[in-house]
């Protein structure tokens, strides 16, 4: 029953990370009609390039799309940006607090990474998309903020047919929330009856793999957020109602655009290749008559998916931040890790502190186990003897040793209980270390420089399939190996000797695990050890 129970967690475990590699689902499809319709207008957009003509163009106008483009830029305290004239589009957003390796020298982190497939903002009336890379005139040209100061970037077209789209980006100093008004115009003496698009293309920003986690478009209404899943090139997904926020986010960024509330807005997201995904969001309909005038003021978000920096800036962007079906367990586990760095400085020695602190709380729990075990142990010859009575009437057999247990008080179960308890700690630890940006790159000590990736130790050359040596995985193994040598076991001698193989199981589950949870792993397995010597020493002294 012993042996059930581990194989049975031990298959769980395994079953879950194949669902973290394996099960992305997509969402359905929307109807064929809203599809054509949003797919026609949005190939007319992909399909252009920052260098090419626009044929759509009557030749008068050309000339005026032909005028030298400059960039303005944009420099704050948390991010340097640059929006070229063409289309008033961003070109590129660098935050300046996070590098793209662990190398200090390394670049600063890129968020603009799908240029040849689209600019965020494309911002264009359906009738007219070639508007998304019209030429406007910035001012000022160089936008530099300190000290918390606020400052306008006025993007003012130079094309004011069929509808007159003005750009006021609104920047402040410590944020990476801004401000977009977009005002329209009606120059004609007929009214005109549209939608706006607001389009935005990205890749995915860090180089994890899919099947670990998610990276891609999501949304959030009244609260609730969503993932969009796209498998395949083409998929393509579609909601209207009250939106929070939309956009496109990975486990440690997000660039998110908020319309304004109480709305009905529409959004569509499509899968464009193996990576790059697209999400438009669609206006409600407006009509504008002869000369006249409408604003559109949303805010947008780019930058790291901080749950502190993003509580503080509200419109439930902080829901970004999700650890999936773990997330009621995760959350506080990142909670508790925050609180012990900021008396630490060190993300390693908070690991070791939460998992001394989650030892301790199932210390009572993991002493009862290791009682029943023990009792497990030593009534295991006469288990041996019921067996050989009644081996041929299962049911006979069932009562007798549930009498048995019931006579000596004993829980089979008991044993694998902790176990089974640890389980979801172990998974939403592991999407903590795996997901939380404030792990990235947060070194613990010696050759571990970053927690959220694999533990390797280089000697000078490059070992096959693994690089380095992975030391605390190793070790992590070795005292999953003392710890199953000291737990009592009511196993057969080989059964036992099976059961010696799940160190090096878990050796090489870990193996590409986030050396975060190996520090984990390695730190209960010692505190488990210590308990298991120091609950041996009371039952040998109660004797």
């Amino acid at each position: 029953m012993e042996r059930n129970v581990i194989l049975a967690i031990v298959l769980s475990i395994l079953v879950i990370i194949g669902f973290h590699f394996f099960m992305a689902t997509s969402k359905k499809n929307p109807p064929s009609s809203q599809v054509s319709q949003s797919s026609h207008i949005e190939k007319k957009v992909s399909k252009k390039v920052e260098n090419k003509m626009p044929q759509t163009l009557v030749p008068a106008r050309k000339s005026i799309y032909q005028a030298k483009i400059k960039e303005a830029l944009v420099d704050t305290s948390l991010f340097r940006a640059k929006i070229t004239e063409a289309g008033g589009r961003f070109t590129s957003f660098t935050l300046k607090k996070y590098r793209q390796t662990i190398d200090p020298a390394s670049p600063p982190v890129e968020l603009v990474n799908a240029p040849k497939l689209g600019l965020p903002l494309e911002i264009y009336p359906t009738k007219a998309p070639e508007l998304a890379i019209a030429p406007y005139k910035a001012q000022p040209l160089k936008l530099s903020l300190s000290s918390r100061q606020k400052g306008d970037l006025k993007l003012s077209p130079l094309i004011i047919e069929p509808i007159t789209i003005k750009k006021i980006f609104t920047f402040e100093d410590d944020s990476y929330l801004f401000t977009l008004k977009v005002k329209i115009k009606n120059p004609t003496q007929k009214p005109f009856t549209d939608q706006l698009l607001f389009r935005m293309v990205s890749n995915p920003v860090s180089k994890l793999d899919r099947r670990y986690v998610f990276r891609g478009p999501a949304y959030s209404t009244r609260g609730t957020y969503e993932e969009v899943k796209l498998k395949k090139p083409g998929n393509l997904f579609e909601y209207t109602g009250e939106l929070d926020w939309v956009g496109y986010g990975d486990p440690y960024f997000l660039m998110a655009l908020v319309p304004p509330a109480d709305e009905a807005w529409r959004v569509t997201f499509r899968r464009l290749n193996k990576t790059a995904d697209e999400v438009i969001l669609w206006s409600p309909s407006f009509t504008l008559p002869p000369q006249g005038e409408d604003e559109i003021e949303l805010k947008l978000y780019f930058g790291p998916k901080s749950i502190q920096v993003l509580k503080k800036v509200g419109y439930h962007l902080a829901n970004a931040v999700n650890f999936g079906f773990f997330d009621p367990v995760a959350k506080p586990l990142l909670y508790a890790l925050q609180f012990f760095y900021r008396y630490t400085g060190n993300y390693g020695i908070a690991i070791i502190i939460l998992t001394a602190l989650i030892r301790i709380l199932f210390w009572p729990l993991n002493h009862l186990s290791y009682k029943s075990m023990r009792k497990m142990q030593e009534l295991q010859p006469v288990i041996i003897k019921l067996k050989e009575k009644y081996g041929d009437d299962k049911a006979r057999l069932n009562q007798e040793l549930m009498q048995l247990y019931k006579t000596y008080k004993v829980n089979p179960f008991m044993g694998c209980l902790p176990m089974v308890i640890q389980i979801p700690v172990f998974f939403a630890l592991y999407k903590v270390l795996l997901m939380a940006i404030e792990l990235r790159h947060a070194p613990f000590l010696g050759w571990i420089k970053d927690l959220s990736a694999p533990d390797r130790l280089y000697i000078g050359f490059d070992i096959p399939y693994l690089g380095g040596i992975p030391v605390l995985t190793i070790l992590m193994g070795v005292s999953m190996y003392f710890q199953q040598k000291l737990s009592p076991t009511s196993l057969d001698p080989t059964q036992e000797k099976m059961m010696l193989m799940m160190p090096v199981i878990f050796t090489v589950l870990f193996i590409n695990f986030p050396s975060g949870l190996v520090l984990y792993w390695l730190t209960n397995n010692l505190l488990s050890i210590f308990q298991q010597l120091l609950t041996n020493k009371m039952l040998a002294r109660s004797r």
